[in-house]
């Protein structure tokens, strides 16, 4: 949709930009969740892999390993490699490069071991074992590879004589590597794939963006559109009564030697020109007021019966005027807790408007019934009724259906919007039913 306001489309831009930092936070905080969710699925694997690593026995034979990505490296006391176990086929020279990246990232400290109280060997150890936290940052990249590693606690082997007595002791460590290269590499397959996504998403983002900041404005633009239509009907209405003022005034000021006797006629029209501003005046500050979000409801117990009874006799005089009757079906003894000023207004209105519109020498019908908890007044007329296109405009300001504007009814279209807007204020409904030269119903419904 275009808005040619510019005012509306500097809005719009703003509801845009809103939805797409919305839309993005939420794309981005998902692929944040999943990202993390699986980075860390992978640092338990490969914390439980190098800590199940630990508890291989140094004389197992390659095929009993029960993980076939682990490398056993036993080291002596000076560094030396004395045994090797693993399923992989890795070259000598890369052993040695990982054992040596080893001493270069973490260098050996000095432990002394006691045994059995009276023998005391010093050892090499790396201080990366302390627990399985520290484990996840030992990494080193050797033979095209990526390997986490990990020094378990020393082994011993004793040599013993024939009399049980300790001749030789060996002590060893051992570090235990696991390849991480496809875990690695899922992880980058992730990252890429979590990219792609994005901006494969970012047009659809931006059209739903886009759509719904449209959705955000267009309640905005029909304001003002009927604002604008609200200022120029307004306008329109007050051209006329205006211009006959000014010209019927302007006779009577032509003639400055007549007597007013002599010019009731000008003066009568300038009185109903008058007249026709009040109304309209009157009406414009009802309207305003009815659609005031401070507008206080005095609500008071009446009976509801009594009083639309005794606005059927006061709009007698009008309906005879037309030789309209009256047929009314009103249930008695109907009270009800509302506004009974608003809600006689609203009836007014209401049969103000089915008198208007009703045939000469016709019958306006008004009916009254409690139904459970619910209070239904209904107000019928016959006449040329309402087209099914126009019903739907029937409670905008200033609208006056295709038969009205051709009756000569000195209506402005505001009284239906003024019932309307009362009607929502005492949270009741208000609709219509008719049809093309058959009869028009009125139904207000309140609780």
């Amino acid at each position: 949709m275009r808005y040619n306001v510019p005012l509306l489309k500097k809005l719009r831009n703003r509801f845009f930009a809103l939805f797409m930092s919305v839309f993005l936070a939420l794309i981005i905080g998902v692929f944040a969740v999943i990202y993390i969710g699986t980075y860390h699925t992978i640092q338990r694997e490969i914390d439980t892999r190098l800590e199940a690593g630990k508890f291989l026995w140094s004389d197992m034979q390659a095929d009993e390993m029960f993980d076939p990505l682990l490398v056993q490296i036993n080291l002596s006391e000076t560094g030396e490699v004395t045994h090797i176990n693993s399923m992989l086929d890795i070259p000598p020279d890369i052993l040695e490069q990982m054992v040596g990246l080893v001493a270069e990232t973490f260098p050996p400290m000095q432990v002394e071991v006691i045994e059995h109280g009276s023998y005391e060997s010093s050892l090499r150890m790396w201080d990366v074992t302390s627990d399985v936290e520290d484990m996840t940052s030992a990494s080193i990249h050797a033979g095209g590879r990526e390997w986490r590693f990990v020094s378990s606690a020393a082994s011993f082997r004793s040599t013993v004589d024939a009399d049980g007595n300790i001749v030789h002791t060996e002590t060893e460590a051992k570090l235990i590597f696991l390849d991480v290269t496809e875990y690695t590499q899922t992880l980058s397959s992730l990252v890429h794939t979590l990219l792609i996504l994005g901006l494969v998403l970012l047009p659809l983002i931006a059209g739903i963006s886009f759509f719904f900041s449209n959705r955000a404005v267009k309640p905005i633009a029909t304001a003002w559109e009927k604002q604008k239509q609200f200022i120029a009907d307004a306008s329109h209405e007050l051209k006329t009564p205006i211009t006959i003022l000014k010209s019927n005034l302007g006779i009577v000021m032509s003639n400055p030697g007549e007597t007013v006797g002599e010019q009731m006629e000008w003066l009568g029209y300038v009185e109903a020109g008058a007249n026709r501003m009040s109304k309209l005046a009157s009406d414009l500050l009802s309207l305003a007021n009815a659609d005031r979000p401070d507008l206080g409801i005095q609500k008071e117990t009446f009976d509801l019966s009594g009083a639309i009874t005794g606005l059927v006799y006061t709009m007698g005089a009008k309906a005879d005027e037309k030789g309209i009757a009256f047929a009314t079906s009103i249930q008695p003894d109907v009270t009800l807790c509302s506004d009974r000023e608003k809600l006689i207004q609203i009836a007014t209105i209401l049969l103000d408007n089915a008198i208007k519109h009703a045939e000469a020498n016709g019958t306006v019908s008004i009916s009254l019934i409690r139904c459970n908890q619910r209070i239904s007044l209904a107000v019928t007329n016959g006449g040329r009724g309402i087209k099914a296109a126009e019903i739907p405009n029937v409670f905008d300001r200033f609208y006056q259906t295709e038969p009205s504007r051709n009756s000569g009814n000195e209506g402005f279209g505001l009284g239906l919007p003024i019932a309307k807007a009362l009607t929502d204020k005492l949270g009741g409904s208000l609709s219509v039913t008719s049809g093309e030269n058959e009869a028009t119903t009125f139904t207000f419904i309140v609780d």
